[in-house]
């Protein structure tokens, strides 16, 4: 699922306007993190907003997700080499306090390696983060 897919998702009065309102925004956010605050939320709105006009745009929010997406790879990639490997995966996972075996974190890479090679990409990578979505 790309983050125009994601947008459109959440875009409930798509017909009207095709931009997010700021609780459409958090509904999205919260699909993804239940550990945000309202005021997470609201700062996060305001720093996409780039036009000010207090909706997001699906290409202001295409940006930001991509954003997101490409700074959570590289927490994952530990040693920079733009593949991520099960074991820096599940350091992450545990970095960030999630629960995640080893098994378990090989399991989710092992699913989404779509080539085989034993790592993930970042194209790999987002269908993990967003493709279950």
């Amino acid at each position: 699922m790309s983050a125009k897919q994601i947008f459109e998702k959440f875009d409930k009065n798509k017909n009207k306007n095709g931009k997010l309102s700021l609780d459409e925004f958090r509904e999205a956010v919260l699909a993804f993190s239940l550990n945000i605050s309202e005021k997470e939320v609201t700062q996060m709105f305001k720093e996409i907003d780039v036009d000010g006009d207090g909706e997001l745009s699906s290409d202001e929010f295409a940006s930001s997700v991509d954003k997101m997406l490409k700074e959570a790879f590289a927490l994952c990639d530990a040693d920079g080499d733009g593949k991520i490997t099960s074991s820096e995966f599940h350091a992450a996972m545990i970095g960030l306090g999630k629960e995640c075996t080893e098994e378990k974190c090989a399991e989710m890479v092992k699913t989404v390696d779509a080539d085989g090679d034993g790592y993930l990409s970042f194209e790999e990578f987002m269908v993990m983060i967003i493709g279950e979505f």
